[in-house]
C-alpha cells in the first residue's frame, strides 16, 4: 500500500529541497524529533542538513505551520551518518524539526522574546503546542504506520548531549520502531529535544487516534462486545458534469466536506456549499498536487481518480 508522501497543507516552495537532494527511498517506521534551537524557520544550509518536515508554532492560530523539505518516503539529512557505522538518515526514519528550544538558558526569555509568547521552550510549552505535536504524531501513525511507542528516558539538555544512557546502541537503533529524539540516535551527539514530556504527548496522540478510529468507547466497562462495523462503501463518482463554474448540486457540498476532512478546509471561509466556487477548485487542486498520481491533471476539477482517492 502506497503511503502519502506529502503532509497535508505543508508549505514547500523555496523550503523544498527534494529536487536538490533526492535521498533514498524508504518506508518510514521511525519518527525522530529535533528542536531547531531558534525561533524561526531556517535554511538548513540550503537543504544539506534538512529534515523531512519542520513544524513552526503559530501563536495566532495555536497550531503548526508545517514546512516540507523532502518527501516522506525519502531519507532526510538532519542526522549524523558516519561512514562504516550504523545507518541513521537512511534507516526508515522520518525526521521532524520543532521550531524552538530545549535549552534551559531560554526557559523564560530569549533576549527580548518571551517563552510561550514569542517562541516555544519545548520542555515546558503551552498546552496547545503539545496538542499540535500530538496531532502531527497521530497523523504519522495513521498514515505512515509509525508505532505510538518510544524511549522512557528523555533527558534534560545539556545532560542529554553526547554519550548518555538514553543514546541507543547500534543494535537497539536497528531494532527500534516508533518515536524518539535526536538525543536517542547513535553516531549523534546532540541532546535535543531535551526533556520533552513525551508520555503526555503520546497519550494525547493515542486519544486522537482512538477518536478518529471510533474507539473512544462509552466508558461503561460492561464487558459486552459488538460486531465490528463494516467499512463504509465510497460513494460512486457522479460524473464530471456535476462540477465546475455555475453548477449547483448536493455532490459539490459532498466533495467540499470530504476535501475539508482530508485537511484542505483552509480554502473555505464559510464552509462548503452546494454551489461551486473558487474555494472548491483551489481545495481540490491542492489535494491533487499533493498526490503524485493526480499531479498530471491538477486542474481543480474532480475526475474518477480524484474522487476515489478523496473517499478512500
Amino acid at each position: 500500500m502506497a503511503i502519502p508522501t506529502l503532509y497535508p497543507d505543508a508549505i514547500r516552495g523555496s523550503h523544498y529541497y527534494g529536487d536538490r537532494y533526492q535521498g533514498d527511498l524508504m518506508t518510514p517506521n521511525v519518527l525522530v524529533l529535533h528542536t531547531t534551537e531558534g525561533t524561526d524557520i531556517v535554511s538548513y544550509s540550503n537543504g544539506a542538513e534538512a529534515p523531512n518536515l519542520t513544524a513552526k508554532p503559530n501563536f495566532k492560530t495555536k497550531r503548526f505551520d508545517v514546512y516540507q523539505h523532502f518527501l516522506l518516503n525519502r531519507s532526510a539529512r538532519a542526522l549524523v551518518n558516519a561512514p562504516g557505522g550504523v545507518e541513521t538518515n537512511t534507516c526508515n526514519a522520518a525526521q521532524l524539526e520543532l521550531v524552538g528550544t530545549c535549552d534551559p538558558a531560554h526557559k523564560n526569555t530569549w533576549g527580548k522574546l518571551k517563552a510561550g509568547v514569542d517562541y516555544i521552550y519545548w520542555p515546558d510549552a503551552p498546552e496547545w503546542a503539545y496538542d499540535a505535536l500530538a496531532d502531527l504524531i497521530a497523523w504519522m501513525h495513521l498514515n505512515l504506520g509509525i508505532p505510538l511507542v518510544g524511549p522512557a528516558d528523555w533527558l534534560p539538555y545539556p545532560a542529554s548531549y553526547g554519550a548518555t544512557k538514553a543514546r541507543m546502541s547500534f543494535a537497539q537503533w536497528n531494532a527500534f520502531k516508533g518515536i524518539c529524539g535526536h538525543q536517542h540516535v547513535p553516531e549523534n551527539f546532540h541532546g535535543d529535544p531535551g526533556n520533552l514530556p513525551f508520555a503526555k504527548i503520546l497519550t494525547k496522540a493515542k486519544a486522537i487516534v482512538a477518536k478518529i478510529l471510533g474507539k473512544g468507547g462509552s466508558g461503561s466497562g460492561g464487558g459486552t462486545s459488538t460486531k465490528p462495523k463494516p467499512k463504509p462503501v465510497p460513494p460512486a463518482f457522479p460524473g464530471r458534469d456535476k462540477f465546475g463554474p455555475g453548477k449547483t448540486n448536493k455532490y459539490i457540498k459532498q466533495l467540499g466536506e470530504r476535501v475539508s476532512a482530508k485537511g484542505y478546509g483552509r480554502f473555505y471561509s464559510v464552509g462548503p456549499s452546494e454551489s461551486w466556487g473558487t474555494a472548491d477548485r483551489n481545495a481540490v487542486r491542492a489535494f491533487q498536487l499533493d498526490h503524485a498520481e493526480l499531479r498530471g491533471d491538477a486542474d481543480g476539477l474532480p475526475g474518477p481518480a480524484t474522487w476515489k482517492l478523496l473517499f478512500s
